[in-house]
């Protein structure tokens, strides 16, 4: 079935209420999932009793965060939705226009981390990850390029196309990518150190050209 969209104004959004309630569950169970599978405790639990395929471990939390996060796309994208803003065409030029720098730092940052990130290293041991802090390249304007990336796209999307599902999805993103950076600040802290806290101090976190808040050591 076609994701249908109807502009016809309603008194109330009652008729969308059930699927707005399950988009917004959905992106909870992931949410929750996506952070207990990535906790310490969790990972020194299924390293205690898989041995040496632990180091499949990312690779598989890869798949099963894309199959989620596919399946609730699938989800939304199968029931009624409506416009919930009516907004101006240079709103919509604007986030067309932004939408290509949003998928460039996407690019950029996927293409350099890949193989990491997806864990897809363990299958090919010659690509190597390196121990070094990167500060360089899109790195030196926001500590976390992809993050930012990723929630430019994804209001990008909502006002391109200003439903309420994609102003869930793009809240529901915006929230847990902000305190999932925040946790990611941490294990950095812990993993560099006193050069980590020099680097928040002259890089902003996520929003490039903007003053880096004073850190706490």
């Amino acid at each position: 079935m076609p994701h249908r969209r109807t502009d016809a104004p309603l008194p109330y959004l009652s008729i969308y209420r059930k699927m707005y309630i399950e988009l917004i569950i959905y992106w909870l169970i992931f949410g929750v999932l996506h952070s207990l599978l990535a906790a310490n405790p969790v990972k020194q639990f299924f390293s205690s009793f898989m041995g040496t395929s632990f180091r499949y471990y990312r690779l598989f939390y890869s798949i099963l965060s894309f199959l989620i996060l596919g399946g609730i796309y699938w989800f939304q994208y199968r029931q009624p939705d409506r416009i919930i803003l009516q907004l101006s065409h240079y709103v919509s030029i604007l986030a067309l226009l932004l939408l290509a720098p949003a998928l460039l730092v996407m690019g950029i940052c996927i293409r350099k981390y890949f193989f990491h990130l997806s864990g897809i290293d363990v299958l090919f041991p010659q690509q190597q990850k390196s121990d070094k802090l990167e500060t360089g390249g899109l790195n030196s304007y926001m500590r976390h390029p992809l993050y930012s990336g990723t929630i430019l796209l994804i209001w990008c999307i909502f006002f391109l196309l200003p439903t309420g599902g994609n102003l869930i999805d793009a809240v529901m993103v915006t929230v847990y990518t902000c305190i999932g950076t925040l946790f990611e600040e941490k294990k950095l802290r812990r993993e560099f150190g006193e050069a980590y806290i020099a680097y928040q101090q002259k890089v902003p976190m996520l929003l490039p050209f903007t003053k880096p808040r004073k850190q706490r050591n």
